[in-house]
């Protein structure tokens, strides 16, 4: 089952590909979307980054022009060629198609990882195996940066099921009218915390209105 849900989001996001960033034009997010890219800048500022599921590059875009390199890797081939054509110079990114729950073609001499809208499309019983694999491909000490939705009443798309493990689910609809459900939670910083464990140290939390951002260093 886990699988499915793994292949029906990959199915989604390449399906959504070329209307994906219209969501980061919505005005009334633009204030949080402005927040969110002066910390991202001031976190990740100097550091060799590991980006996992960057979907377009619109957050690759952001944090390239302070960041020193930029390996930048979604299983989606579609979102790639549409993060490809960002202007971001070649010697600050390199985009890599490869899965987020292998990383095989990834190498660990990371000074930071960094996902954006990821968290909220893994399974919680996945979650804390995921975690060890992006951690694994950084170095000791790493930084660790995730930004992730806000659930919002009248803004966030509704919830329609809830399975047995708590986990949540949406019904998305293309602009062709095509749907389909979704795998989309909004952990509280309590259950964030039980996935991180206790091997990280200066945890920190910004709640904005309709996003969350966390950052930590990895704990040896």
């Amino acid at each position: 089952m886990s699988r499915k849900i793994d292949k029906d989001i990959e199915l989604y996001y390449s399906d959504r590909a070329y209307e994906y960033n219209k969501t980061y034009l919505r005005p009334e997010r633009q204030k949080d979307i402005k927040k969110l890219q002066k910390l991202l800048k001031n976190l990740l500022r100097g550091h060799i980054v590991l980006e996992v599921a960057c979907g377009t590059g619109y957050w690759t875009k952001t944090i390239a022009s302070v960041s020193k390199f930029i390996t930048a890797v979604d299983i989606n081939n579609k979102v790639l060629q549409i993060a490809k054509n960002h202007e971001i110079p070649s010697d600050k990114v390199i985009f890599v198609q490869d899965d987020v729950f292998s990383l095989n073609k990834i190498q660990n001499n990371f000074s930071a990882g960094f996902a954006g809208f990821w968290w909220s499309h893994v399974l919680k019983s996945k979650l804390k195996g995921f975690l060890a694999l992006f951690q694994s491909k950084l170095q000791s000490e790493a930084l660790v940066v995730f930004i992730d939705n806000q659930r919002v009443k009248r803004s966030s798309t509704p919830i329609i099921r809830i399975d047995n493990d708590g986990n949540t689910y949406q019904l998305r609809k293309l602009e062709d009218g095509r749907e389909y459900e979704v795998l989309k939670n909004f952990p509280t910083k309590q259950e964030i915390l039980e996935a991180l464990g206790n091997k990280i140290k200066n945890f920190k939390m910004e709640l904005l209105k309709y996003f969350w951002l966390i950052s930590y260093n990895i704990q040896e």
